[in-house]
């Protein structure tokens, strides 16, 4: 009963920074390179603790039995712990607790950006203007290159209107009239693949015609400034461009069986060349996210988030708890100093973004709160489910056990905490901080001998 009341204690101890946290990120604007350099520093304090406390026990324990098995447990163990996080973490980011960091955040954006781009150069693939040029240059226009939907009878642009943008037909069919309504005539119809509105775009002259839906379309666009720079830059679109301008009316109908395999490779060639190009994430689009994710729901993706991220923290706390009992030695401080650090900037930056949301800072305090008390609890377990001395069969599932949690911890640090600080901080605030934290927690264990 000591054992387990001491780590309640220990656990609430190292996540009382949770609430504090939350409470100095909705009252004050601590700097991101502050934020950065304590997650960091928490960071490496861990990947120190591990290391020699729970890692080193392991070792310690089949050396002095001579028994392979403990260390083929734990590894096996942190093996499964790593894919349970990512397994787990995955799915609640899907819900919306990839909102609780702004790395994890910017990741999912690029991921949607990228899904985005990929449907895109399948759109691309069918426009025959497109079809002549190197995939790695048509890959360029991506980040430029908006998407819409007509329905049929809409009206795309007028004749006369002034000229800004090249249309591709993604899907459907239009037509193009010349003309007033009451006196137009019908010059052509254009269907998948097809391109309109270049004429105007290239000769800077108003639209000389009008385009019309016949059924629902898919059109791709490129704004006329984006597309004037791609023709300063590329011999191939700006010849490709004035053989459009030429040869508008050519009917290349026949061609369409033949460019069906062509198109396809040509896909597959401009999505190696989409995996180089760095697609950038803005604040914008960091803003507009998490706008995006309003309501309860959106809170209590980012509260699993928080307790998945927790619970084996909470775990190997008690486990401590438990060795240091067994050995006669003192608690390892490193361990719950490394988790009080990182939980700090983590509970800062996830209240701002809840705030953001709309939540109330009561609401968000004892959110906060309930994890502190949670990872106290999950040390109380932790301490609970592993005996002081295991023996047999007992003994090999209990390694296995610290592995998990141990392997669930060190995926989350490398999933979520560094990631974090580099995207606070930088590279060399980062490193330095991680390395710092490693010492400190070195020194703190080398204390704790004398």
């Amino acid at each position: 009963m000591k054992i387990m009341i001491t780590a309640l204690i220990w656990g609430c101890i190292s996540a009382v920074s949770l609430p504090v946290g939350a409470i100095i990120g909705l009252w004050s604007s601590p700097t991101r390179k502050i934020t950065s350099a304590l997650m960091a520093f928490g960071g490496g304090a861990l990947l120190f603790a591990l290391t020699i406390e729970l890692f080193a026990h392991s070792l310690q324990s089949a050396h002095k039995g001579h028994d392979i098995w403990i260390i083929l447990a734990t590894m096996i163990g942190a093996i499964l712990g790593g894919f349970l996080f990512e397994f787990l973490n995955q799915l609640l980011n899907n819900r919306g607790a990839f909102l609780r960091k702004a790395s994890l955040i910017k990741k999912h954006i690029l991921k949607t950006k990228r899904g985005r781009a990929k449907k895109m150069i399948q759109a691309l693939s069918k426009i025959k203007l497109l079809q002549g040029l190197p995939p790695e240059e048509v890959v360029q226009l991506i980040p430029h290159v908006k998407t819409a939907r007509f329905s049929a009878g809409a009206t795309v642009f007028r004749e006369g209107d002034i000229a800004s943008k090249l249309y591709f037909i993604v899907e459907g069919s239009v037509q193009v009239i010349r003309g007033l309504d009451t006196d137009s005539k019908f010059i052509a119809e254009l269907g998948e693949g097809d391109t309109f509105g270049e004429i105007a775009l290239i000769s800077d002259q108003p639209r000389t015609a009008t385009v019309r839906a016949i059924t629902d379309i898919e059109i791709c666009s490129i704004h006329k400034i984006e597309f004037e720079q791609l023709i300063k830059q590329s011999p191939s679109i700006r010849d490709a461009s004035n053989k459009m301008v030429k040869e508008r009316l050519y009917d290349i109908q026949e061609k369409d069986k033949t460019l069906v395999g062509e198109a396809k490779i040509w896909e597959e060639s401009a999505r190696i060349n989409l995996d180089r190009l760095s697609i950038p994430v803005t604040e914008s689009d960091l803003n507009q996210e998490v706008k995006k994710h309003t309501g309860g729901g959106a809170a209590l993706a980012i509260w699993l988030g928080i307790a998945l991220d927790g619970i084996p923290e909470s775990l190997i706390i008690g486990m401590l708890v438990v060795i240091a009992a067994e050995s006669a030695t003192t608690m390892s401080l490193a361990f719950i100093a490394g988790v009080f650090l990182a939980n700090l900037p983590e509970a800062m930056s996830s209240a701002v973004t809840m705030k953001r949301q709309g939540s109330s800072p009561g609401k968000i305090f004892w959110m906060w709160m309930s994890l502190c008390v949670m990872t106290g609890i999950g040390a109380l377990v932790g301490a609970s489910v592993f005996p002081a001395h295991p023996e047999g069969a007992l003994q090999y599932s209990i390694f296995g056990i610290e592995g998990l949690a141990a392997g669930a911890m060190l995926t989350m640090i490398a999933e979520t905490m560094l990631p974090e600080a580099f995207e606070h901080g930088g590279g060399t605030i980062v490193g330095l901080s991680t390395l710092i934290g490693f010492l400190a927690a070195l020194g703190v264990k080398v204390l704790s001998l004398y």
